[in-house]
């Protein structure tokens, strides 16, 4: 008897998502599928800046951001397909009728991000791209592109299929735009030939040396009978037993095997960067030369399947990327399985993360603590306009307002951004925090509205923080907070030979000096007694674009919408990985923001504990 499944298609227009379910005939070979779907546009609003002619549309907040290409907006819409999906053709059907826009000036070229960081020298003058702007050629050339990924959907494994409409292509030596209010696309597609069926017998992964097995074996038990089941792999083994050109493609080869005979949903990597390590994509950018990056582990599968390498040239070089033309090389992104980091030297701090989980996820729950979010913002870039944390910051209140979350707001136009207000807050307890501002690998400050007058939090401050099993989530909206390869050698910059010397000792380093020094977002979670329960920040510069109407791309627009993927009783993870897609599919393909904010902390964490 032939054996058949149902095949449906949801269309949720109002949310850009389109969500493919079916499969096939058993005895089928290949069938392949349409889909159809369309785009429209509010009319065009012309503006002139620094001479240049800008353009935007009602009906998007989203714009091509590859440095000295034409600025224009685009409208992005996502089809969920089967995992393991091909795309046999991608091609317009119809098309509303085109209007010609005559221009005095041309259409103004993207220019560099502003970096977080303000000792960090940036371009950001505007540069136009010679090849483009006296080009023959439209630009875009097609109105639309397309990309399939590998992702995750509401927790299961699907391919991804990422469109991108362009209703306005320019035309350099005419300097004129075409303009079509509406279209409509036509997908030709394919679902696997043989689908992955993925297990369920394991839930969450821990990776770290065999030496750090005893304080993990509590962590371990307690995930299992919490009903997420967990196993513990020695990256010893891992090495043994897998191929891969260096460790953390062994790493990563291991993770795929699991995630397709075990169902693992999260993996924790325990261990400093040498114990258990990080990738390092190549990507040079303001004096730096890569990106430390565990969404390498996330992103397993490509859009048909496959591995996701991050290195298809096979060159060495992962994920290069610059800012003339973005990827060099076709790389997924997105994430596919939910990975934090415990970054611990030793097993001296594997039990206290340890001790702290299992006494956050079984303590936290009906406590009121946890039910307030503590809101840390200023002026990041004063007299530009608009006090830029305090609009990424109101719209997270916004967000979280509706849960019952009572909300706290230390700003600087309020007066209450202060140490000591800090440490004070954060003692009573709360279950977040969300910075936006500036920050360092010791630090952190914002300035008073229209002030360029830095007021700072040090990572020793951290010594007036006493508020025990009291734990939140803390996103730093920042630079540099996360930079796990920090050194002792680093650290002269920031405190004289009396104070290092101290503070070395205070952290256990003062007879390592080749030893990394904890940046502030692991000092926080690692903190005995305190601090957080986990943390996610930037391992390198950040930017961000902020502006009245909120955050459009980089640490800002993660940081809301980190908060906006908040569910009650959901897991830490999901939240972030949530974001991260929402940054590939309305942003775009910028690495440098979605690899370099990692997270420092159990992915599979209950937020506010099991009842």
């Amino acid at each position: 008897m032939k054996k058949m499944l149902r095949f449906s298609i949801i269309i949720l227009l109002a949310l850009n998502v389109i969500v493919i379910q079916g499969a096939l005939s058993s005895q089928v070979e290949r069938q392949t599928y349409s889909i159809t779907t369309s785009f429209t546009s509010s009319e065009p609003v012309f503006d002139v800046e620094d001479a240049y002619t800008t353009v935007t549309i009602d009906t998007s907040h989203s714009y091509m951001y590859t440095v000295g290409h034409p600025h224009l907006p685009k409208i992005s819409k996502t089809i969920v397909l089967p995992f393991g999906s091909t795309i046999t053709s991608v091609a317009v059907i119809d098309s509303s009728e085109e209007i010609i826009y005559t221009l005095e000036n041309k259409i103004i070229p993207t220019s560099y991000p502003t970096p977080l960081d303000p000792d960090v020298i940036s371009t950001l003058t505007l540069v136009e791209r010679q090849d483009i702007y006296d080009s023959t050629h439209p630009y875009p050339n097609d109105p639309i592109e397309y990309s399939l990924r590998g992702s995750l959907d509401e927790g299961d494994h699907a391919s991804l299929l990422i469109l991108n409409w362009y209703p306005l292509q320019y035309h350099p030596q005419q300097n004129m735009l075409s303009y079509h209010s509406d279209i409509s696309i036509e997908i030709i597609y394919s679902p696997p030939e043989n689908p992955v069926v993925f297990s369920d017998d394991y839930d969450l992964v821990i990776i770290g040396p065999s030496s750090f097995a005893q304080e993990i074996q509590p962590l371990e038990d307690h995930k299992t009978d919490h009903g997420m089941n967990a196993v513990f792999t020695p990256v010893e083994e891992i090495y043994d037993q897998y191929q891969g050109r260096d460790h953390a493609e062994q790493i990563k080869y291991y993770l795929k095997d699991i995630m397709e005979n075990l169902g693992i949903t999260y993996a924790l990597f325990i261990g400093n960067i040498d114990i258990t390590p990080m990738r390092k994509a190549d990507i040079p950018f303001w004096g730096e030369d890569d990106i430390l990056t565990d969404l390498y582990y996330a992103d397993i599968f490509c859009g048909d399947g496959g591995f996701s390498s991050w290195d298809p040239n096979q060159n060495g070089k992962y994920c290069e990327y610059n800012w003339d033309d973005g990827l060099v090389e076709d790389v997924d992104l997105y994430p596919d399985l939910y990975v934090g980091r415990l970054p611990c030297k030793d097993a001296d701090e594997v039990a206290t993360v340890v001790d702290k989980i299992i006494t956050y996820e079984t303590q936290t729950a009906s406590e009121d603590w946890y039910h307030r979010i503590l809101l840390l913002a200023g002026d990041t870039f004063p007299n530009r306009g608009v006090i830029e944390g305090e609009v990424v910051t109101e719209d997270i209140a916004n967000l979280m307002s509706p849960y019952g979350f009572e909300v706290t707001k230390l700003w600087t136009s309020q007066n209450n951004y202060i140490p000591f207000s800090i440490n004070r807050e954060i003692t009573r307890g709360s279950g977040f925090i969300s910075y936006s501002g500036h920050g360092y690998e010791q630090g952190f400050g914002t300035s008073p509205p229209n002030v360029e007058q830095r007021i700072e939090y040090y990572s020793p401050y951290k010594y007036g923080i006493f508020n025990g099993d009291k734990l939140p989530v803390l996103f730093f909206d920042a630079c540099s907070t996360t930079k796990l390869d920090f050194t002792i050698e680093d650290l002269y910059v920031w405190y004289p030979e009396p104070l290092l010397s101290i503070f070395a000792w205070l952290e256990g380093v003062e007879n390592e000096p080749e030893s990394y020094y904890p940046c502030i977002s692991w000092e926080l979670v690692k903190k005995a007694n305190g601090g957080t329960i986990a943390t996610i920040g930037a391992t390198r510069v950040a930017f961000t674009g902020v502006d009245q109407n909120g955050a459009h791309y980089g640490a800002g627009f993660l940081n809301t919408h980190f908060f906006e993927a908040y569910e009650p009783g959901g897991t830490l993870a999901p939240m972030f990985a949530s974001a991260q897609t929402d940054y590939l599919n309305i942003v775009g393909e910028e690495c440098i923001t979605l690899q370099e904010f990692n997270l420092i902390g159990d992915p599979s964490l209950r937020l506010g504990g099991y009842s």
